[in-house]
């Protein structure tokens, strides 16, 4: 892994926390503080590594999916009052409290945006025969 500054994910990153600051602050709506805001916020997680370090892009949007999975699971089994941190504003935000399995489509489907928005135009597959030379 290698140390580098990409601007263009940076700004991407910058962009998304402050959508997801204003949705936390001013949107009441649960769907797009529940699902928007998840998708957003794997998106966000994956522009953030890629600003900073040069990691293979289908790993790192793999790798994003599993944390994210991991921190909803960690929900799950209620990591954040078995640690003692469920007056914590930082961490109970942070890792959340609740679980729900909405969530985790919500994370596959940003998952699903970054695999679109980066290998959409992937020509390394291999190309068809035209049938009949058309």
């Amino acid at each position: 892994m290698k140390f580098r500054f990409d601007k263009k994910y940076f700004l991407y990153f910058l962009g998304l926390l402050i959508v997801e600051i204003l949705i936390a602050l001013f949107v009441q709506n649960p769907t797009i503080r529940g699902a928007i805001g998840d998708v957003l916020v794997v998106i966000l997680i994956y522009c953030f590594i890629q600003a900073f370090f040069k990691i293979n892009k289908k790993k790192t949007i793999i790798g994003v999916g599993i944390f994210a999975l991991l921190v909803e699971i960690s929900q799950a089994f209620q990591l954040v009052e078995k640690l003692n941190l469920q007056d914590n504003k930082f961490f109970s935000t942070l890792l959340g409290t609740t679980f729900d399995l909405n969530d985790i489509w919500a994370y596959l489907a940003g998952c699903a945006v970054v695999w679109m928005l980066e290998f959409y135009d992937d020509d390394s597959r291999p190309k068809k025969k035209k049938f009949l030379g058309f």
